[in-house]
């Protein structure tokens, strides 16, 4: 073998090596131990290349890398060996480094230590929602005390009201509408304002205010809380709870300007009346009953009304059986979670009961706590039950359809 041919072989052969280790060093199960080894063995392969190469050129022989891709880019490109028996001859034996290594002084193997160096973790950038909502995702959790069949309505909700988008919430009583209202008015810093039009048969009064008198200064005009929320320079949480329930078609007629573009509220039907602006931040959160079973309540809301609140119109319903239980743990925590599991799954019954029609009133998540409440007081659960609920179920003119079929259900429950 003549001198070139003898350094260029040794060359291919250390090439060779470095592409078994570099093969073996992608290995699942190697150890630390056994890749730092391989990587110094390669880096010493490489220095070892480089003095050969460095050899030819102080013989004045032809550098290999001037004709050809020779030891480049991971050596993949290096020329096949003059030898091939000896690499296949080379690649058949088991060059792989395990967790062992010999002893120098008495030639056995000896054990190499588990590393217990801790893994890299590798650090994953988080991606961005740059959006209103993506950003309220980020910086505002959904509060434990209310629940969500679905989240994205909180979030949608607190958009809303970023947006000064009027929110509108319709859904059976008791399911939560005006909990609702005060829990997002908390969370976004407003001061909160309830009036409830379920409770009054002069809607012009609460909403406008009334007329005084007495004798040291007469009669005179006193304005309403309304008048004072809106006018709240801190941008006023203003909840209109039940509005449904006005029985004169008052409310409404007072309101659109309110809830309009316009946004004042005249105090009289006068040309000249005097009006009230609104703060620039008011907003207005609304509820609705609608449905058979409310006492003077409309089946459906004025197409007047929905428009105001176009974007922010909420319809909500009962919870699933099981985040309703989570919401009895929450509220009432000492409640055991298999007294919350069966009140909750009553509630489900007769609201089954109630959408197939035959009952006329559906168990309400208030009722449920209150049921919870008597419970961990000290009453059985079945005389819970018929303590909260048998009143709304009483014999009428004769008929006890729907309260024999509320007992029923209160008594299939056992003990």
């Amino acid at each position: 073998m003549s001198s070139r041919a003898s350094v260029e072989y040794f060359i291919a052969e250390r090439v060779s090596q470095i592409q078994i280790y570099t093969k073996h060093m992608k290995r699942d199960d190697l150890s630390a131990w056994a890749k730092k080894e391989y990587e110094e063995m390669i880096d010493k392969l490489h220095l070892e290349i480089e003095e050969y190469k460095t050899e030819l050129k102080t013989k004045g022989m032809k550098d290999m890398s001037d004709d050809d891709e020779t030891y480049r880019d991971d050596v993949g490109g290096f020329p096949e060996s003059e030898y091939p028996e000896k690499d296949m001859e080379r690649d058949s034996e088991d060059i792989v480094l395990v967790d062992e290594a010999i002893d120098p002084d008495t030639g056995e193997p000896m054990d190499i230590p588990e590393d217990d160096t801790p893994p890299i973790e590798e650090k994953i950038e988080p991606i961005i929602d740059d959006s209103v909502i993506g950003k309220l995702k980020a910086s505002v959790d959904i509060p434990e005390e209310f629940k969500f069949a679905d989240s994205m309505t909180f979030y949608t909700m607190l958009r809303n009201i970023f947006r000064n988008k009027y929110i509108l919430v319709t859904g059976p009583s008791g399911c939560g509408k005006s909990s609702l209202g005060k829990i997002l008015a908390e969370i976004s810093g407003k001061p909160f304002h309830q009036f409830n039009f379920g409770d009054t048969m002069n809607p012009a009064a609460k909403l406008l205010g009334d007329t005084k008198y007495n004798k040291e200064d007469g009669t005179w005009f006193k304005a309403s809380r309304f008048v004072s929320a809106l006018q709240d320079n801190s941008g006023a949480f203003i909840m209109l709870d039940e509005v449904t329930r006005d029985r004169t078609g008052d409310l409404g007629n007072i309101l659109m300007p309110v809830l309009d573009g316009q946004r004042y509220l005249a105090l009289d039907e006068s040309d000249d009346a005097d009006i009230v602006r609104l703060d620039k931040n008011v907003f207005f959160f609304a509820t609705a009953n609608i449905g058979r079973e409310y006492l003077g309540a409309a089946h459906d809301l004025d197409r007047a009304w929905k428009d105001r609140f176009t974007g922010g119109i909420y319809e909500l319903d009962y919870l699933p059986q099981g985040k309703e239980q989570e919401l009895l743990e929450v509220r009432v925590p000492h409640i055991s979670e298999n007294n919350a599991r069966r009140i909750t799954e009553f509630a489900k019954k007769i609201r089954d009961l109630y959408k197939a029609e035959e009952l006329n009133v559906a168990v309400s998540t208030r009722m449920c706590l209150s049921v919870a409440e008597l419970v961990v007081d000290g009453m059985t659960l079945l005389d819970a039950l018929k303590h909260t609920v048998l009143p709304f179920y009483p014999i009428t003119a004769g008929d006890d359809t729907d309260r024999v079929k509320v007992i029923q259900a209160i008594q299939s429950m056992g003990d």
